[in-house]
């Protein structure tokens, strides 16, 4: 379940990067409280945390279920904004949103506009990621705050995204290539920052391999003497999987017939 919640967050934050007023200035699950982190920064800021994260379960599955999970992103400004527009003729002109009452709630609006879109739209590796995580969004809520800590005044909003999330995957097999998490791994290989925590999120999920059956208790949340009780287990010994099938001996006819790997004509 908190491999889901990772990969929803860490998704959204790579999503919002660039995509928004604040830039580059987007911080997962910063430790640091909001007026501490938007007096040291200044300029628009976003924090993304996973405050609450609830799962309905039958049984003992505890994968697999109605995920309902609380997105929460922080938006913050302490400062001016300078925002780069068309002039209507073909250039480009940059507005000045003042640090007052109104500007910093005009920024916010655009922010939080601008955080909507970046996660909806499919023009981004990282935000079609996120889609394939969160397949249902079912509710959203905007809270407005405002402070002055420090000598710093600074106007703050929280935008609350409670998502529904894909099951996390079963350990022991390799993920299926084009699935959401096979996806959501390569992106992170594929980045210089990401690349150590991929390794291990991916030795994680996929580890050593595990016989099906033994993957299908383990995702039932049943003891493999149920498993074997219900018909799911292997024949003979639980303690031990059985050996994969490397040959065989056809008998009958002109003679035994022995099948390998290596021989799978059986020297025709």
């Amino acid at each position: 379940m908190s491999l889901t919640r990772l990969a929803m967050r860490l998704a959204a934050a790579r999503a919002l990067r660039g995509r928004t007023l604040a830039g580059d200035r987007v911080f997962d699950s910063a430790v640091d409280p909001i007026d501490q982190t938007i007096a040291e920064q200044r300029q628009p800021l976003l924090v993304l945390t996973t405050d609450e994260h609830e799962l309905e379960i039958e049984g003992r599955d505890m994968r697999s279920g109605a995920h309902r999970c609380e997105l929460v992103i922080e938006l913050a400004i302490a400062a001016r904004v300078e925002v780069p527009a068309d002039d209507g003729q073909g250039g480009q002109i940059t507005i000045a949103i003042p640090h007052t009452d109104e500007g910093m709630e005009l920024t916010l609006d655009l922010i939080e506009h601008q955080v909507v879109s970046a996660l909806t739209r499919d023009d981004n590796p990282w935000s079609r990621v996120w889609m394939k995580l969160v397949p249902r969004i079912t509710r959203q809520v905007s809270r407005r705050g405002s402070s002055a800590e420090n000598g710093v005044r600074f106007a703050a909003r929280q935008l609350v995204l409670t998502c529904d999330l894909i099951d996390a995957p079963v350990g022991g097999a390799a993920l299926p290539p084009l699935g959401a998490w096979a996806e959501f791994l390569g992106l992170m290989e594929a980045d210089p920052a990401l690349a150590g925590l991929a390794s291990l999120i991916r030795a994680e999920i996929e580890g050593e391999l595990v016989a099906e059956w033994r993957r299908a208790a383990e995702e039932l949340g049943l003891p493999l003497e149920v498993a074997d009780a219900l018909g799911i287990g292997p024949a003979g010994d639980l303690a031990s999987d059985p050996a994969p099938l490397t040959g065989a001996i056809i008998t009958g006819g002109a003679g035994p017939i022995t099948v390998t790997e290596d021989d799978p004509d059986g020297g025709a």
